[in-house]
């Protein structure tokens, strides 16, 4: 199975570097080149333009910044699905609109590529080092046939049935994770009003109630 990657940012990296250990086969493209030198180097195949890697693929992968981004790669006469060959499978591991993965996903289906949400939680660490959590949504048979892939990059894969279930997911476990930053910061405040050692407080709060045991 040949793997197409698109994105070599602090996420996409570490998935690569992981995917190669496992051993597969995989090209890679990124609008700076010389972030696919040490994969190249590893056994990576570089292609010169998005064109290339899709039509050479038989599973694309994305790690981008955004929907817009997201758009620009997928999208146009020089986009991965115009140049995909019939079968392919598209895993995003991004955290995208709801709205722009849909759109891109009925635009897919049209020349029978298969889409396959699998934003990730980790960080750039996770990445690295193979621990990623991924929210996975779309087609179930898809899902089956690129499971191994998704266990090369995170230890934890959760199935949630439609694509869009997948991003709600994502964004509901941020959502939780600002409000959690929030409070910790008004915490922090009223105890240093109260003259409370912000060091103490903080390593009270983590061995108490306080870190939050949902």
């Amino acid at each position: 199975m040949q793997i197409g990657f698109i994105g070599l940012g602090n996420m996409g990296s570490g998935m690569v570097a992981n995917l190669l250990k496992k051993g597969f086969d995989i090209s890679v493209h990124d609008i700076q080149p010389e972030k696919a030198e040490s994969f190249v180097t590893a056994g990576a195949v570089w292609r010169n333009s998005i064109s290339e890697v899709a039509g050479n693929a038989d599973v694309i992968m994305t790690s981008l910044p955004g929907p817009k981004q997201l758009e620009a790669v997928m999208l146009g006469d020089a986009g991965a699905i115009a140049h995909a060959r019939p079968g392919t499978i598209w895993i995003d591991t991004g955290t995208n609109s709801i709205e722009i993965m849909e759109k891109i996903s009925a635009l897919a289906e049209k020349q029978k590529i298969d889409s396959i949400a699998a934003p990730v939680s980790g960080g750039a660490k996770g990445a690295q080092t193979g621990t990623l959590s991924m929210y996975v949504g779309g087609n179930q048979d898809s899902f089956e046939q690129i499971k191994g892939i998704l266990e090369a990059i995170g230890s934890q894969i959760y199935y949630v049935g439609p694509l869009s279930h997948a991003i709600l997911s994502k964004l509901l476990i941020n959502y939780l994770c600002f409000i959690n930053t929030k409070a910790l910061g008004e915490v922090l405040s009223l105890g240093i009003e109260a003259e409370i050692d912000p060091k103490q407080l903080m390593n009270m709060i983590q061995a108490g109630s306080g870190s939050s045991w949902v």
